[in-house]
């Protein structure tokens, strides 16, 4: 049994790796004293023989999950990098590291369900867009402040800012603010369309990503797992 953690800007995401099959189990918001994702994945009583990792949450968060899984578990975590190639995708980064580890987890994901160009749609904290054609090369891609962010930003600047006047901003702001972003999605899909000559996939995850599917109008696939399935093939699959 190989337990999986996608850890986010802001919550812990895992789920359970047995004879291949994939079983998420849960997520949590990860805080200082990181009590609270280590007492909700102790609570499933499972003992795993690997503990895989994908972390952007910063050297403090790895640090205290080596200290629990070496403490619970005896194990010293695996943290996936990313790397200039493997499992099928061609890094379009000249520092492949500087690509986040989830964003190259979704790529891996997307290419070993279809080599179909695909346009991988992250909304979390940050939204992050990547798109990767038909021969697993990764093409590019961007990260803009998420739907929660760009929400928290507007309401710190306050009234005097707010547009157009007479209107009620803070009732229509979430709705404005995800037009901007599946607008930002769909440009990426037209320009991956151009360079491909074909309709690429347009591959949604992320908490907003339903969010994000009702802006976007045209054919979506939302997988809530994407990141937890890239990690499983990476812990299963030697790269090619």
């Amino acid at each position: 049994m190989i337990l999986l953690l996608d850890v986010g800007n802001t919550r812990v995401k895992w789920a359970w790796l047995e004879y291949l099959e994939l079983a998420p189990a849960g997520a949590v918001a990860h805080d200082a004293t990181h009590r609270s994702w280590q007492s909700e994945i102790e609570a499933d009583g499972h003992r795993p023989e690997r503990v895989v990792a994908s972390n952007v949450a910063g050297a403090a968060f790895a640090a205290a999950l080596r200290q629990w899984a070496s403490s619970q578990f005896g194990l010293e975590p695996e943290f996936v990098t990313p790397a200039a190639e493997g499992f099928g995708v061609r890094n379009g980064y000249l520092a492949p590291s500087a690509l986040g580890a989830d964003r190259w987890l979704g790529l891996i994901a997307a290419r070993r369900s279809s080599v179909a160009p695909a346009c991988i749609v992250n909304g979390g904290t940050a939204l992050t867009v990547d798109a990767l054609d038909g021969d697993g090369r990764h093409l590019g891609g961007l990260i803009v402040p998420g739907l929660q962010m760009m929400l928290d930003l507007h309401a710190e600047l306050g009234p005097a800012t707010r547009w157009p006047a007479g209107t009620q901003p803070d009732a229509t702001a979430p709705d404005c603010v995800g037009r901007m972003l599946s607008g930002l999605a769909n440009r990426a899909l037209s320009l991956l369309a151009a360079a491909s000559g074909g309709t690429p996939r347009c591959i949604l995850t992320g908490g907003d990503a339903p969010l994000l599917a009702a802006g976007i109008g045209r054919p979506v696939e939302i997988v809530p797992d994407l990141v937890l399935t890239g990690l499983a093939i990476c812990a299963t699959t030697r790269a090619p």
